[in-house]
């Protein structure tokens, strides 16, 4: 299900250097699942790493599950633009984007 869009509220930019870190435990859902193997597993520690990786593996295995449909590639943009929504709701709850990790 599609989240409401929210008219006059632009979610800042995050830079792609920002530092992000996993703080809840292994999610449920497949999507955000991906997003904490990415930050627990493959260890990318920066936003905008993150979200390009995320972004991939989520097109992979859409492609993977769809065979060879030749018009999917047009579609990669979407994945990294869902992968960036994607983080943004798991920020604050299960992960941490732009501040440091508490030691």
């Amino acid at each position: 299900m599609q989240q409401p869009v929210r008219i006059g509220s632009t979610p800042a930019a995050v830079p792609a250097d920002a530092p992000v870190a996993w703080v809840g435990g292994p999610p449920v859902d497949e999507d955000a699942r991906v997003v904490w193997e990415a930050v627990t597993r493959e260890r990318q520690t920066r936003y905008g790493p993150l979200v390009e990786w995320v972004g991939e593996r989520l097109f992979r295995r859409d492609r993977r599950r769809l065979g060879c449909a030749a018009d999917i590639g047009f579609f990669r943009s979407f994945y990294v633009a869902h992968a960036r929504e994607l983080v943004r709701r798991l920020d604050g709850t299960a992960l941490r984007v732009g501040r440091r990790a508490a030691s």
